[in-house]
């Protein structure tokens, strides 16, 4: 098994790549408008495979924008200005870091994207340095190219016939840093992608935060395509897709061999998609009503009967594949003769099918019901696919789920998405540029050692912070409170803010910015702090309600007497033992002040009480 990565890191620049507008500010997106995208072929005169895939879909694009982080740039309305300096330095700084040869002319190219991500139909990259190499436990990994790009826009959603994106996010200068294919275990593809993007973070030229940094997985097995898995954004992903994908490959391999044992090949696949809508007219039951409105398109799959739900890894069989191209074009999945008989048609209407279809003993079918023409386009891509499942793992892309398999997204794209872009002039990269721009990053042990050192934290939590997306937060709270102990801010980070960030809570900094602030003034204990976090993110609360909800006031030392005096009694009626009383008595005060006042001072006061009793 070979695996690559194309990682792919946003800079910290103060603007985007082409135009002045700075994402970090606060927008709302107001601002709408539509576009039907559509490709062009390269200079050879070839389409992409990936982009005739898009095209085929035939969705309206929906763009919303905000005036303070877009502009007509964004909207493909102007020319792309001077690429930003300060992500050009950045490149040149990354690519001497990583030893790679700095070219001495950047030329930015076209590459084409016609998803809706870009209103343009193409994304602008290119190469800054070459033939890199970076050190991974002792052994130099190739660095294939540092490349200099834009941002795509963030997908909001998918609709019948359309996607909508939002355009905050398109124009962010990235880097995108591609490896070479290495033999190596998923385990250490995972050490390896931590290690570079330790690596990168810690030059400060990047930004921080969910979703600044992802990877593109690049995975083969010898005699397969090469599959591309694109948006994997948490490093415990990394291991379960390569895992996932080695063993979807081997699935596809046996499936392979099965169909070249029942004779099939190429020319099985002259064949199109046909209407059987008049099979299901003629009848009124409850399952036909619920599928059939006005049109049924079906697909003869010579010699994969068995093997639509052929499935030795778990979330794996090409069924699912076919229907997630289905969904693509709009519809809400198939139907195949593999699992026809639970959804209770009838062996009527299945008998005249397999005869319309003209169904052998080891072939199977597709049904896709909906739009007749959309319908018809959708099958042929589907029978595209079924045809490459002759060979065993063709070239694709799929996108990464959050449990670490994988699913269908397109065609992998060829060499013809690329062409020169004629808007934005040569960059010149000087001998001097090339000496000056260059940058020295200390070990990350060195770096965990001084975080730790700078704000008195241990070494475990320093680690998890530095690596975590949450370090701006941290610094920001540790500056602005410096009354408030850094070990209860990384505390709330490490024992509340990652975990629930890894089961999807999405963290709103300004209530837990306030949250904090509040302890610093004294208006609540320290206990309280992480008791009220966990609260928040649990019941998706503010501050306000939480605090609300919890009951949660300071208490005095006085009112703490009061309640240590009154469990005091109850526990002397109980006739519980001397070397228990205390365990007892700290148990029962803390079940309802907690939160409410520090512990230390509930401990010295049950003390204290404790032993004026004994004086008693």
């Amino acid at each position: 098994m070979k695996v690559g990565f194309e990682i792919h890191i946003q800079v910290n620049s103060a603007r985007k790549l082409f135009c002045n507008c700075n994402p970090k500010n606060e927008d709302i997106s107001h601002l709408e408008f539509r576009r039907r995208l559509r490709v062009s072929s390269s200079e050879l005169g070839e389409i992409d495979p990936a982009a005739a895939f898009e095209i085929k879909k035939g969705l309206d694009i929906i763009y919303v924008s905000g005036d303070k982080t877009s502009c007509l740039v964004e909207a493909d309305e102007e020319p792309p200005h001077e690429p930003d300096p300060y992500s050009v330095e950045a490149a040149i700084k990354v690519s001497n870091m990583l030893n790679a040869f700095v070219v001495d002319e950047i030329h930015f190219m076209r590459k084409i994207v016609v998803d809706g991500s870009n209103t343009s139909g193409f994304q602008r990259t290119a190469i800054v340095g070459l033939n890199g190499n970076f050190d991974f436990r002792g052994k130099n990994v190739r660095i294939q190219t540092v490349c200099l790009e834009e941002d795509a826009a963030r997908l909001q959603e998918k609709g019948e016939g359309h996607s909508k994106y939002e355009l905050k996010r398109l124009g962010i200068p990235l880097l995108e840093i591609t490896t070479e294919p290495l033999e190596i275990s998923s385990e250490e593809a995972r050490a390896l992608a931590e290690s570079l993007g330790r690596t990168l973070k810690l030059t400060g030229l990047f930004a921080r935060g969910l979703g600044t940094i992802r990877q593109d997985v690049n995975v083969s097995l010898e005699g397969g395509g090469i599959v591309e898995v694109k948006g994997v954004q948490k490093l415990e992903q990394v291991s379960k897709v390569i895992d996932f994908e080695e063993k979807r490959h081997k699935m596809l391999f046996e499936i392979a061999a099965k169909l070249k044992e029942r004779g099939v090949n190429e020319d099985s696949f002259e064949i199109d998609p046909i209407d059987v809508s008049e099979i299901f007219k003629s009848y009124a039951n409850p399952t036909v009503k619920k599928f059939f409105k006005d049109s049924a398109m079906a697909l003869k799959a010579p010699g994969f009967k068995g093997l639509l739900s052929y499935e030795t890894v778990p979330d794996s069989r090409i069924g699912l594949d076919l229907a997630d191209i289905c969904r693509l074009f709009g519809f809400k999945g198939i139907i195949h003769s593999d699992e026809i008989l639970k959804y209770g048609f009838g062996n009527d209407i299945l008998n005249q099918i397999e005869d319309r279809l003209k169904v052998t003993d080891n072939d199977a079918y597709v049904l896709v019901f909906g739009d007749k023409e959309k319908a018809a386009l959708c099958l042929q891509m589907v029978k595209e696919r079924l045809k490459m499942a002759i060979k065993g793992p063709v070239a694709e892309t799929r996108y990464a789920t959050d449990k670490g398999t994988t699913r269908y997204l397109r065609p992998r794209p060829g060499a013809s998405r690329m062409y020169p872009e004629t808007d934005i002039p040569t960059i010149k990269i000087t001998k001097e540029m090339k000496d000056k721009f260059k940058i020295e990053v200390k070990s990350w042990e060195k770096a965990v050692e001084d975080f730790s050192f700078r704000y008195s934290i241990n070494k475990e939590m320093a680690e998890q912070i530095l690596d975590s997306d949450f370090i701006d937060f941290f610094e920001n709270a540790a500056e602005s409170f410096p009354n408030v102990p850094p070990t209860l801010i990384a505390s709330l980070i490490v024992q509340v803010f990652i975990p629930y960030q890894n089961v999807g809570k999405n963290i709103e900094y300004d209530e837990f910015i306030k949250l904090i602030e509040l302890f610093s003034k004294g208006s609540i204990a320290k206990e309280a702090v992480i008791d009220l976090a966990r609260y928040m993110l649990e019941k998706g609360l503010s501050l306000d309600n939480a605090l609300k909800e919890m009951n949660i006031e300071k208490l005095s030392v006085d009112d703490l007497r009061k309640i240590i005096q009154e469990k005091i009694s109850e526990v002397l009626q109980e006739n519980i033992e001397p070397t228990k009383l205390y365990g007892t008595l700290m148990g029962r005060v803390m079940s309802v002040v907690r939160g409410k006042i520090e512990g230390k001072i509930v401990d010295e006061e049950v003390r204290k009480a404790l032993e004026s009793l004994k004086k008693d």
